[in-house]
């Protein structure tokens, strides 16, 4: 009986070992974290689920909501939850340098998706829409609008983000190549349509010569073409910068000037692609840039919005 009862356990024990050896190895983790607080955003991580589910991978996503400290605690949750690397989109350039440095110490491979970061930490590489030469672009369709004289404005975004950074600064180098062009005023519309409205609104009272209208993303130039056209005031250039479904039929209809095509599918899918080469050690290189065309009303029929 002993005998019996001890080939019994190696049978057990036989069963046991290949029931652990046929165990499917855990996928490795992508925490992505972004902000969801405009429609931009929508598919970039539809597009980075789809992504990971072609490269066997699981995708966990966090809405910071453009709030800097709230990343931050979600870089912590996403260390804490054992994560095997990471894509972050920036809420601030230079504050989250800080928690870049989290992911560093815990030796998890970043990837910077769409805004940059400021020096002080390390990162495998960034990804993400040209920002800086789509504004040029859109800066470049302003100027030829306006004919390169008269006053303009600008309505920018959430201040101390990459893309305000990049885009302000377009501007000013486009307006260095024409110096009949004046900016007027630069203003703030905080993601806001309403509060776009109301600026433009203020501009057009202020500044009755007004000729154009520099809008940091496509909703706002929008917003600001219905200001405009509630004053009457059809001779205004305006552009914006993403290249919506819906920027692209104000364009065919002449509601605004043009835009850059930016490409967030394109960022969410690249972003996973690089973060699954870091974590196999490839050598990557610091900068997969995405293209930004230009839209206007004479190839506005080629491009479909992706948001």
């Amino acid at each position: 009986m002993a005998k019996r009862a001890w080939i019994g356990l190696l049978v057990v024990g036989a069963a046991a070992a290949l029931l652990g050896c046929s165990k499917e190895k855990p996928k490795p983790k992508i925490a992505f974290l972004l902000t969801l607080n405009n429609p931009y955003w929508d598919n970039m991580p539809i597009a980075a689920r789809e992504e990971a589910a072609k490269l066997g991978v699981e995708v966990t996503f966090y809405n910071a909501n453009e709030d800097a400290n709230v990343q931050i605690e979600q870089i912590n949750e996403a260390i804490a939850l054992g994560v095997d690397a990471a894509c972050v989109v920036p809420m601030q350039y230079e504050a989250l340098v800080n928690g870049i440095k989290l992911l560093n110490r815990a030796k998890i491979p970043v990837v910077i998706v769409n805004r940059r970061v400021a020096p002080g930490c390390d990162y495998a590489c960034y990804t993400g829409t040209d920002t800086y030469n789509g504004a040029v672009t859109s800066a470049e369709i302003l100027m030829k609008a306006i004919g390169g004289e008269g006053g303009i404005a600008e309505l920018h975004q959430t201040l101390g983000t990459d893309p305000e950074l990049q885009r302000t600064k377009a501007l000013r180098d486009v307006r260095e190549k024409h110096p009949k062009v004046t900016i007027l005023a630069r203003v703030p519309h905080d993601m806001d349509q309403g509060k776009a409205v109301q600026e433009t609104q203020v501009l057009l009272d202020k500044y009755p010569g007004l000729k154009g209208i520099y809008a940091h993303g496509d909703d706002f130039a929008i917003a600001a073409a219905n200001a405009c056209a509630q004053r009457g005031r059809k001779d205004i250039a305006i552009v914006g910068m993403g290249g919506s479904r819906e920027a692209i039929q104000a364009i065919k209809a002449g509601k605004i000037t043009g835009t850059s095509f930016q490409q967030p599918a394109e960022e969410g899918r690249m972003g996973v692609q690089l973060a699954v080469r870091a974590l196999k050690g490839e050598k990557l290189e610091k900068e997969y840039l995405i293209p930004c065309p230009a839209i206007t009303k004479e190839n506005a029929d080629q491009f479909k919005g992706q948001f």
